[in-house]
């Protein structure tokens, strides 16, 4: 599926269960993260390429937003661990990226930063993204819905500016796949709530960007 305004705003797509399922252990290796999220984000993040079929770390360098894009940790150099070299071995993770590469139209050797993401629903109302209503500051940003366990919310927004309301709402299901224009439209998502109270609540995704 696509939205369209002279231009591609949001492509949808669903990648196969075999995919998310090569992909999907390591989040249970996920490292502690000491920034104002750790609370409820606990994270990974790589600069990699696609060489010759391989996924290939660049060199590692510290992640910052500039303050008017992230007002919650904005001009913070953020230092984390790297996806793991097992990862980025498995297929599904290279067909993780191709897809992005295909969708996004970039050079399939671009340099592309990714996320990998396991957000915990804490309290009432824990939020995805704590910085709310935003842009990343590229051109192409992609969700990859990996796994969610005991969470009612944490629905992907996109909105056309940041002072309407959404125009598309949508839950991060596993292998859910989308593709947002990060130059001409925002996003953000739903507080997540526990099903169960007594249990762990989260969601699992990757974030893409290019």
């Amino acid at each position: 599926m696509t939205l369209l305004n002279n231009q591609n705003l949001l492509q949808l797509r669903f990648l196969n269960q075999e995919t998310i399922a090569q992909v999907k252990p390591s989040f249970d290796e996920l490292p502690t993260n000491p920034y104002a999220d750790g609370a409820f984000r606990l994270r990974r993040y790589s600069v990699i390429k696609m060489i010759d079929g391989q996924l290939t770390l660049q060199a590692a360098k510290a992640f910052v937003q500039n303050d008017d894009i992230n007002t919650f940790q904005g001009n913070v150099e953020r230092v984390y661990e790297n996806l793991s070299e097992q990862l980025l071995a498995t297929e599904g993770m290279k067909h993780i990226v191709s897809e992005f590469c295909q969708l996004s139209n970039i050079a399939s050797d671009s340099e592309i930063e990714i996320h990998q993401f396991r957000m915990l629903a804490i309290e009432s109302d824990t939020p995805p993204a704590p910085e709310g209503i935003h842009q990343d500051g590229f051109d192409h940003v992609c969700v990859c819905g990996v796994s969610h366990e005991n969470i009612e919310g944490g629905e992907l927004l996109v909105y056309e500016n940041r002072d309407v309301d959404p125009c598309f709402k949508m839950a991060i299901k596993d292998g859910m796949f989308a593709l947002i224009n990060d130059r001409h439209v925002w996003h953000n998502a739903t507080p997540m709530n526990k099903i169960d109270a007594d249990k762990v609540g989260y969601l699992d995704c990757f974030v893409l960007t290019a």
